[in-house]
């Protein structure tokens, strides 16, 4: 009995609710859910943006540069003076009038290179020139040609919309960081996952902003939606890279991503009501 009116009397003790809520929790869950609202409405413009635009945009140039044939042969001089334009930046020379989606092969000459494996930075870069023209092409990797290469060896090149794709010698090709990867199975993941993150934020953050008593304590709340956001983001990236590993088609993600995530948060919802101010069974956590 004691410990009963102990009970009570720290339940009613100034700073501690019944429910097990502080409260200022009301105005850190208000706060959850303006934020949650703000990162639904980023990670769908992300995903809107690059469902509509830069996925299409990259498959789109990945199959010119692979339907590309040989450029018709012309005078590779690089004097700019007697038929050839340099184009600006880290592109090369090409004859001038000629159609730039063709592929054309030029030999340059190595300046310098840069191989720098760094626990802060990772830098593949090969100073080149050809006549009057001198660029800098960047690599993903070291290998199989740049950390061979010397400076003033020669080197072939190939060229592609005036940008340099490869370089390459006898034994072995490298592209650069522009030629253009089939890598869509990997964005429409992400993109896939930014779709539905933004979708559990969108429907949660109104939730906990318009009625924050109903929910947990704001702590647990963002751990749980925390959680969830990245295991859905996660799999996602994983949906996609099997695909990209199996060469399926890249819309098999969101066709098996989107169900697989938002039918088991339906019924989650449908199935765990939210509870009353101060009643003993919590809403479902996060999202």
């Amino acid at each position: 009995m004691a410990r009963a009116d102990a009970a009570d009397a720290d339940g009613d003790r100034p700073g501690r609710r019944r429910d097990g809520n502080r409260p200022d929790d009301g105005e850190r869950t208000r706060l959850a859910g303006v934020l949650a609202i703000v990162l639904g409405l980023v990670c769908g413009a992300v995903c809107f943006a690059s469902f509509a635009y830069q996925i299409p945009s990259a498959v789109s140039r990945y199959a010119d540069y692979r339907a590309a044939a040989p450029c018709p042969a012309a005078d590779t001089s690089t004097d700019t003076g007697t038929g050839t334009e340099a184009v600006a930046g880290t592109t090369a020379p090409r004859p001038a009038g000629e159609p730039e989606d063709c592929l054309r092969t030029l030999t340059f000459t190595v300046d310098r290179t840069v191989v720098d494996r760094t626990l802060r930075t990772r830098r593949y870069q090969a100073t080149l020139s050809s006549g009057s023209w001198h660029g800098t092409v960047v690599f993903a990797e070291p290998g199989p040609v740049l950390d061979r290469l010397r400076p003033g060896e020669r080197v072939d090149g190939t060229l592609w919309r005036g940008t340099i794709m490869a370089l390459g010698t006898e034994e072995a090709w490298q592209g650069t960081l522009d030629e253009p990867l089939d890598e869509s199975r990997v964005s429409t993941g992400i993109a896939t996952g930014l779709g539905l993150l933004a979708v559990l934020c969108l429907r949660s953050g109104p939730r906990w902003w318009s009625r924050p008593d109903r929910h947990r304590p704001p702590a647990a709340l963002v751990r749980s939606a925390v959680v969830t956001g990245f295991a859905v983001f996660l799999g996602c990236l994983a949906l996609g890279a099997l695909a990209q590993a199996l060469d399926l088609s890249r819309w098999i993600v969101p066709a098996l991503a989107v169900p697989a995530t938002l039918l088991p948060v339906r019924l989650l919802g449908q199935g765990r009501p939210e509870s009353e101010p101060g009643g003993a069974s919590p809403a479902p956590a996060g999202m």
